[in-house]
């Protein structure tokens, strides 16, 4: 995680102009994810912004925390992993990244 994560300010101005719309429903994954996953649901919302998928980005994300991350503490949400240890929030953000938008690693 980078030293400070992205305050609300910071969200709401690289990602207002960009949803449109969908916005309150950002600001709302947003705050659910917390302050740990705050760089990973901005990132995956601008990429999907250039794709025109963030209506199918921020259903997968709302899912996710309904299912996985609503019961996991919030200073150590997305950080748990199962028995197997898998963290199931970063094999969703992956997901996200490589099957949704198409994205390739970067070189």
């Amino acid at each position: 995680m980078p030293a400070q994560p992205m305050s609300k300010g910071q969200f709401a101005e690289s990602l207002e102009g960009e949803l449109g719309t969908f916005y309150p429903r950002a600001e709302k994954v947003f705050d659910d994810f917390g302050p740990r996953l705050s760089f990973d649901v901005a990132n995956v919302l601008l990429h999907a912004a250039d794709k025109n998928k963030v209506e199918e980005v921020l259903t997968l994300l709302e899912e996710h925390y309904e299912g996985h991350l609503q019961f996991q503490h919030p200073d150590i949400r997305g950080t748990v992993a199962d028995s197997l240890g898998v963290n199931r929030t970063e094999a969703m953000f992956v997901d996200i990244c490589t099957r949704v938008l198409g994205l390739q690693p970067n070189p």
